[in-house]
């Protein structure tokens, strides 16, 4: 068996690889249409999160908002860890933990977030990165899913163009913005 480690050369190939966790949903019309997720990248941030708080500025300079998490415990967690830091309070296992809810799936899901975290700002900012540019793949398909049921013969296509072109740029602002 061959040996697994988080040694600097492991981690370094970790980045260059580009670990994506994709869904299937089938359609009715056969087409299969894929959800762009990357569940270790979100993991990572949260679990480093919660390891080391000190993080949590550059992590929200980098523009992470608790709606680029595709999984709502994902969400739920990083939306606690703001919250924290609005109160002041420490941000660790435990008071994560209680802000959840403190039971025992809450104590659950931590753990497997914490769980072999690699707690380095560089990897932690990259795997922000990560997780913002599948939120805004996710946030494309939305739009196209809106254009594919809004467009019919009856339709104005220069208000439907006006419109698409608000959404995209409101995912271009977030970008800019962040």
């Amino acid at each position: 068996m061959p040996n697994k480690t988080n040694a600097p050369g492991e981690r370094g190939a970790c980045k260059n690889r580009n670990v994506t966790s994709r869904v299937d949903n089938s359609n009715s019309d056969g087409l299969s249409q894929r959800i762009p997720i990357n569940l270790p990248a979100e993991r990572s941030v949260l679990g480093a999160l919660i390891e080391d708080d000190s993080l949590l500025p550059e992590v929200i300079a980098a523009g992470l908002r608790a709606g680029d998490f595709s999984l709502s415990d994902h969400r739920q967690v990083f939306a606690a860890i703001l919250a924290l830091r609005e109160q002041k309070s420490p941000i660790d296992y435990i008071t994560v933990t209680e802000k959840l809810g403190n039971r025992q799936e809450d104590y659950v899901l931590l753990a497997s977030l914490i769980h072999g975290v690699v707690v380095h700002e560089d990897h932690t900012l990259y795997h922000v990165a990560m997780v913002r540019r599948k939120s805004q793949l996710r946030t494309l398909l939305r739009i196209a899913e809106w254009l594919t049921r809004v467009v019919d013969d009856a339709a104005d296509p220069d208000a439907l163009i006006e419109q698409a072109i608000r959404k995209l740029d409101a995912v271009a602002t977030a970008e800019v913005t962040a």
